[in-house]
């Protein structure tokens, strides 16, 4: 438990501007503003998952909870700020997490993640990132995966080509089983550490139809979800794009083992930001691990350009 001086508390309906200012730098005001009024707009956050980290009834920290908004259990952390400079930052950062976590349990999380992104960019600015990082091992987390991430944009990119040529199935032509399958095939020999780990943890298809039930949480049509096949009908690979609360993004790509190396990636990702951009969007963002090098000169052949590096934390189990 916190000290007698320290408090920790849910923000009031009108403390969003108040909330909002306390972020970094007093620029980014506005964009956390207008971030968090548009995660309330979606249900991805809600005013009860905000609080205020006190010090004599004066606020020095703060931390907002985030999740899909299909669900009603928070899964991260966001907005996470802390005097960073104080010379106590480590007894801050250990009280701060000794009450949050019966807040979680409150709200019916077993497990929260945050994402560290680097350089700082909007909406997080997230400053100070070994100190971050050093409170979150601190508290228990660990580091699950490490991601580049990347971003087209219509002001600076061009469709990319799709070759070489696919044809095209949707999830509403083949139905969820063929696409969970479809998903167990791609997923083989990933290089994507988490879910090359939850595959080993669960068993091949087993994992796939947990992941295709993670991404229907996220918002999309079920024509946007597609199976690529040769004109010969032998499958090679998936791409479905979303919407995340906060952007659009390619949630899941990949090849078959089979067919990997022949470029094949080029066109489902054309495929798959030609679909967002069909739907209105002009930003798509997509991120994919550090180990998959192929998949990271894919974007940047199809006009994306890389703009931060992601660590992603797991608190397994809160204590």
């Amino acid at each position: 438990m916190m000290t007698e001086s320290l408090s920790i508390r849910v923000i009031q309906p009108d403390e969003i501007e108040r909330f909002s200012s306390l972020c970094g730098h007093a620029s980014s005001a506005h964009a956390v503003q207008l971030y968090m009024e548009n995660m309330f707009s979606t249900r991805s956050m809600r005013p009860q998952w905000c609080y205020f980290l006190e010090e004599a009834n004066t606020p020095i920290g703060q931390a907002a909870l985030w999740t899909l908004p299909k669900l009603d259990i928070p899964l991260s952390m966001v907005l996470w700020e802390l005097p960073w400079e104080s010379e106590n930052l480590i007894e801050l950062g250990a009280a701060f997490f000794a009450d949050l976590f019966p807040l979680l349990k409150q709200q019916g999380a077993k497990q929260l993640e945050y994402v560290l992104d680097t350089p700082p960019h909007a909406p997080q600015f997230q400053t100070f990132p070994e100190k971050r990082a050093q409170l979150l091992r601190q508290a228990g987390f660990t580091l699950e995966r490490e991601t580049m991430r990347f971003e087209w944009n219509s002001a600076s990119s061009t469709l990319p080509p799709h070759s070489p040529p696919l044809q095209y199935r949707s999830l509403s032509q083949v139905g969820e089983e063929d696409m969970i399958e479809a998903i167990m095939r791609v997923s083989m020999h990933t290089l994507d550490k988490r879910i090359e780990n939850e595959r080993e943890q669960l068993g091949a298809y087993a994992h796939a139809k947990e992941l295709y039930a993670d991404l229907q949480n996220m918002q999309a049509h079920p024509d946007w979800w597609q199976i690529g096949y040769t004109h010969e009908g032998e499958l090679v690979g998936i791409v479905l794009p979303a919407f995340a609360p906060a952007f659009a993004t390619i949630a899941y790509i990949g090849v078959v083992p089979e067919h990997r190396g022949k470029r094949y990636i080029d066109s489902l990702l054309a495929q798959g930001t030609k679909t967002l951009l069909n739907a209105d969007v002009d930003a798509i963002r997509a991120d994919t691990d550090i180990r998959n090098v192929p998949m990271q000169h894919a974007f940047l052949r199809a006009g994306y350009q890389r703009f931060a590096q992601r660590s992603e934390y797991l608190l397994k189990t809160i204590p």
